[in-house]
């Protein structure tokens, strides 16, 4: 018995030994977080890890494809692709990038599952309004493009990867999508980054 006594007792001193030694060493992970105005709304990176340089090259990742994402999608960049594809849609086939193809079908795809409470053109009369100055089109503006907002009205090709609009007056805003899919390739982005505990959000969507 007290020999077993000894050996639990130099067990115990070495977990001690082990516990200051850990002490000595400590690991300083955290939370690293980082906001922008992107997309026309405030996106927030925010991630744990044991790298403050690492930790940041990670977020500057995901902001940079965030950037990205706005300059092809935006309705109000009048270079972007999603605004050339509004401009000459109406008139021809026009070919976009395997990324907005597959977005707006998805877009499409929704409206079908929600019979069209959801509908990206929307923008068909939404353009009109500016919510931030209380702005909104008169009745007499309304009803006339009323019945471009019909998601039917997309032609999509996917063997060529072009989209044609049926209607004249038709125009697309991606607001209600594109935000979401920046944040979900955000996320893949810090997983292969290697980072396991992250919150990425843009304008609601997280």
């Amino acid at each position: 018995m007290l020999l077993l006594f000894k050996q639990q007792k130099q067990v115990g001193l070495m977990g001690l030994a082990l516990l200051l030694l850990f002490a000595s060493h400590p690991v300083y992970a955290d939370w690293h977080k980082q906001e922008q105005a992107i997309m026309g709304t405030s996106v927030s990176v925010e991630l744990w890890h044991d790298n403050r340089l690492q930790a940041q090259k990670c977020i500057s990742l995901v902001m940079d494809n965030m950037r990205r994402i706005d300059a092809s999608m935006s309705p109000f960049k009048p270079d972007s692709e999603l605004s050339r594809l509004n401009r000459d849609a109406v008139s021809k086939d026009v070919k976009v990038s395997k990324e907005l193809f597959q977005l707006i079908e998805r877009a499409n795809e929704v409206s079908v599952m929600t019979e069209g409470r959801f509908d990206i053109t929307f923008a068909s009369v939404g353009y009109l309004y500016d919510y931030r100055n209380a702005v909104r089109p008169s009745d007499d503006q309304l009803k006339p493009l009323l019945g471009a907002i019909n998601f039917h009205h997309l032609q999509l090709n996917p063997q060529n990867r072009t989209i044609r609009y049926l209607n004249p007056q038709v125009r697309i805003d991606l607001g209600g999508i594109a935000k979401g899919f920046a944040v979900d390739q955000g996320i893949a982005i810090l997983q292969k980054c290697g980072i396991k505990h992250a919150l990425v959000s843009a304008g609601g969507d997280s």
